[in-house]
């Protein structure tokens, strides 16, 4: 596998003011603010044949974005990941409490995912 990158890491608190049903916003506490200040993660609703959980919005202005990306199940039931770009930056997001710690891993993306899911469990 290529060399991984230093990632950024980035921790979002729970909005617990914006509840609703099947979306779960959440805000910046400390990081770079390399995806967004904000971010609106939804469950899969279904209408594609992609296996992903949860899908990924950021915060653009006063309005949310389209799907950044799909958030994929690990053997981990709080971690996934996913890419931005057209994969070429690797996500990984870690469900704490009302807590997400999140992994940016700035052009860098592998196939291997198992490979990477393990280094990122020994690692961070």
């Amino acid at each position: 596998m290529a060399t991984i990158p230093m990632p950024s890491i980035i921790v979002f608190e729970k909005d617990k003011g914006a509840n609703f049903k099947e979306v779960r916003h959440y805000n910046l506490i400390t990081g770079d603010e390399v995806l967004s200040e904000k971010l609106n993660i939804s469950i899969n609703r279904g209408f594609s044949k992609a296996h992903y959980v949860y899908c990924l919005k950021i915060r653009e202005g006063k309005k949310w974005s389209k799907q950044i990306t799909g958030l994929y199940p690990t053997a981990d039931l709080d971690v996934f990941y996913g890419d931005t770009q057209d994969k070429k930056n690797m996500v990984w997001f870690k469900f704490q409490d009302d807590k997400l710690k999140v992994l940016f891993f700035p052009n860098f993306y592998t196939r291997r995912i198992t490979d990477f899911l393990n280094f990122l469990k020994d690692n961070y």
